[in-house]
């Protein structure tokens, strides 16, 4: 049996995490595919000491001898869940950025050739070109799109 306190405890915690999860989504901080594990691990936190008898009794049937052992399995399978998926985004991010980087050496090659063309000089100014990928000012700030 957990004591009322820590019951308590998780129940505040797990509301934090519910609020603090729609607060980051409703300002766009957070992706929707990234937020439902996070507010799956919010709801379960806030359900557990609701329903702490049942999960004792489901401990004892799957074979725990100490019931919050359980949770405690819960509680890591789905932090590897959340693992996985931000792996799995990770290795997408990295093959985009390799064919992107790709994409501009390509491109910068291209600018390279008609520079050359159309001036008739074989070698492109590397302050023109660093102009010319330079990002805008307004591109380095990191504020959210409204």
């Amino acid at each position: 049996m957990i004591d009322p306190r820590t019951r308590i405890f998780m129940l505040i915690l797990g509301v934090t995490v519910l609020v603090f999860v729609i607060s980051l989504l409703r300002k766009r901080q957070l992706q929707e595919r990234y937020a439902l594990a996070w507010i799956l691990a919010g709801l379960g936190l806030t359900l557990a000491p609701l329903f702490i008898h049942q999960l004792d009794a489901l401990a004892y049937a799957l074979g725990f001898g100490y019931p919050p052992a359980l949770l405690l399995m819960l509680a890591v399978t789905g932090l590897l869940v959340i693992i996985f998926q931000l792996s799995l985004t990770l290795s997408r991010n990295s093959d985009q950025l390799k064919v992107l980087t790709q994409e501009v050496g390509l491109l910068r090659h291209e600018v390279e050739q008609l520079y050359s063309q159309a001036t008739g000089v074989q070698e492109y100014p590397s302050a023109l070109a660093a102009t010319l990928i330079a990002p805008k000012e307004s591109d380095t700030h990191d504020e959210p799109v409204s």
